[in-house]
């Protein structure tokens, strides 16, 4: 396999060769695999903290906004209350109070908008994220791909021996009897 720079064992078979190959394609798929994940690990990480972030300014933003509606209904009340039961007529007392609840209830009108800016900016971080977990996806897919098993060629030779690769260790006669019959047919003795 000239992609991986292997060669097979003497008396290994082809399957034998193609499943170490595939074990060699595997480890080396993982090892690319982390490689890619821990060069996208800080980018996820920034984002999943500026979600959390995020996030709490949204429950900040809705105490705010619940405080301030609160206040409002309070201050609303008490106004149309001392218009009501207080003195005869309407004096500046009351007008001051009653300007004082309407822009109290200008400021929940803000309160609630800053509530979905605040949402707005986490569905926004949310949406990279996914993005971004995309983009991870899409890099380990290329990254198995190159490293398919199926997709490496192997070649086959043939290695002939040569007389330079031969060497006698042990040289030994043996000798087995043999006897001629009667019609004349060789036999072993």
């Amino acid at each position: 396999c000239t992609q991986l720079k292997l060669t097979s064992q003497p008396g290994e078979t082809e399957g034998e060769f193609r499943a170490r190959l595939s074990q060699t394609l595997r480890e080396k798929r993982d090892t690319e695999i982390e490689k890619l994940r821990a060069k996208y690990a800080p980018k996820v990480q920034a984002l999943q903290d500026r979600i959390r972030r995020a996030e709490d300014k949204v429950e900040r933003e809705k105490s705010e906004y619940g405080q301030q509606q609160l206040s409002t209904a309070i201050s609303l009340g008490a106004t149309l209350l001392g218009a009501f039961m207080g003195r005869k007529s309407i004096g500046v007392g009351t007008v001051t109070r009653a300007s004082t609840a309407m822009r109290s209830a200008g400021r929940m009108g803000k309160e609630k908008g800053d509530v979905a800016r605040a949402g707005e900016t986490v569905g926004t971080l949310q949406q990279r994220l996914q993005e971004l977990d995309a983009q991870l996806e899409e890099d380990a897919a290329a990254i198995a791909a190159q490293f398919d098993a199926a997709s490496v060629s192997v070649e086959t030779k043939q290695l002939r021996p040569r007389k330079s690769d031969i060497s006698v260790a042990d040289v030994a006669l043996v000798w087995v009897p043999w006897t001629e019959s009667a019609n004349g047919m060789e036999e072993r003795a």
